[in-house]
């Protein structure tokens, strides 16, 4: 039959985080030998909270980025982290790994 472990409140999933990026290897990108961009890889952690299950847990996040600035208003960039905390849903503890993988365009003015 149907068996149905969370309700739809239950299921929301909400995460916050303050997070400490270091810029690694700023530089520069080359395009068609005639454009140059000036470009960004950073490393990024932080702690916060994530909400799940009507369940509030400690969570510690790491990743990396790379940013890549058209012009001095517009900027490009792409990331990949990690979200790590213990979860008991089913009863025994364990730790959940979330991957976020997220891309995005900044206009700064």
């Amino acid at each position: 039959g149907q068996v149905s472990l969370l309700s739809d409140d239950e299921r929301e999933y909400t995460y916050y985080n303050i997070n400490v990026a270091y810029n690694m290897l700023p530089g520069q990108a080359y395009f068609a030998s005639r454009y140059t961009f000036n470009t960004n890889f950073y490393l990024i952690m932080g702690l916060g909270a994530t909400e799940f299950a009507d369940d509030n847990r400690f969570t510690i996040n790491y990743g990396a980025g790379y940013q890549v600035l058209f012009t001095d208003e517009l900027a490009w960039t792409i990331s990949a982290r990690q979200h790590i905390y213990k979860i008991d849903l089913l009863g025994e503890e364990k730790n959940s790994i979330n991957t976020q993988f997220s891309t995005g365009f900044s206009v700064f003015f």
